[in-house]
């Protein structure tokens, strides 16, 4: 019997959950779960390693590293073959603390809220 899935820490909730290329009537479209899009966004737009990445997330490195190659995988089957990336499911949390980095996650939505609210007092 497998064991019960972890969920994953999401920083903050995507904005865009729809690409498509332009010029397509027909299109086909390709998954990419929440916390595939997050794995890249921290090791590939954020830099940090996967150990660092998946200490964010609250899962291993070993799952950290499944999630990112399928994640990557999905990426450039939807590039290479002009399909559709629509972002939405998979077993994740949005995060209810600040990252325990030492530096701010650019995305965090409870950086970018405490930013509001003291820009509002």
């Amino acid at each position: 019997m497998p064991r019960n899935s972890k969920c994953r820490r999401v920083c903050a909730e995507f904005q865009n959950t729809m690409f498509a290329p332009l010029g397509t009537a027909s299109m086909d479209y390709l998954t990419i779960n929440v916390e595939e899009l997050e794995a890249l966004r921290l090791c590939d737009l954020e830099g940090l390693e996967q150990e660092d990445a998946a200490n964010r997330m609250g899962i291993s490195r070993g799952t950290l590293q499944r999630i990112l190659y399928a994640a990557r995988q999905k990426s450039a089957k939807a590039l290479c073959e002009g399909m559709g990336v629509l972002i939405q499911g998979g077993n994740y949390e949005y995060a209810t603390t600040h990252c325990d980095c030492g530096r701010l996650c650019k995305r965090c939505r409870l950086t970018n809220m405490s930013k509001e609210n003291n820009e509002n007092e």
